[in-house]
């Protein structure tokens, strides 16, 4: 990485930013989306509606897509401002980093787009779908493991356990 300029890294840091605020935006759009009106849209002919409604039908594959390239972007993202901050401060430029990447991350890659996609969700969840159906079959292999994992977790079935017991059903 020595051979990396600092401006190339920060240019590449704050892509990933970029790139963690349409995954977290894309995914509080795509949840909060009136199903009614997609259906609506999609029956319409919309091609826009026909591509989210599709990814929706599988919401775990969508929010495991959506985990696994936040989780990525945000741990690069991380690598780069520690060495960024260890360029710029030396040993101080860790803690400095930690701070300025987690405030970034927090207001910019969470909650704005979060907040953005819940008050306009068919313009977020819409286009941000022309890149999500694809990403979504380029990333299968690892969404498979992780959800693999996730369903043979105890963690899920304790949701399981708990989503019967709040609809009167039977545990297991």
């Amino acid at each position: 990485m020595e051979h990396i300029s600092t401006t190339t890294l920060i240019v590449t840091l704050i892509v990933m930013v970029v790139i963690s605020a349409y995954f977290s935006g894309s995914e509080t759009g795509m949840m909060t989306l009136n199903r009614y009106r997609l259906r609506h849209m999609a029956k319409q002919g919309n091609r826009q509606a026909k591509r989210v409604e599709k990814l929706l039908r599988k919401p775990d594959r969508l929010i495991s897509l959506v985990l696994i390239g936040n989780n990525l972007v945000n741990i690069l993202a991380s690598a780069l401002g520690t060495i960024v901050g260890m360029r710029l401060y030396g040993d101080a430029g860790v803690a400095i980093a930690t701070g300025v990447l987690t405030f970034v991350v927090l207001v910019f890659a969470e909650v704005l787009p979060k907040t953005i996609a819940a008050l306009y969700p068919e313009k977020v969840a819409y286009p941000s779908s022309l890149l999500l159906a694809p990403l979504q079959i380029l990333m299968m292999p690892l969404g498979v493991v992780a959800q693999h994992h996730y369903s043979h977790s105890d963690a899920h079935d304790g949701y399981k356990n708990r989503y019967r017991r709040e609809r009167g059903l039977k545990q297991r």
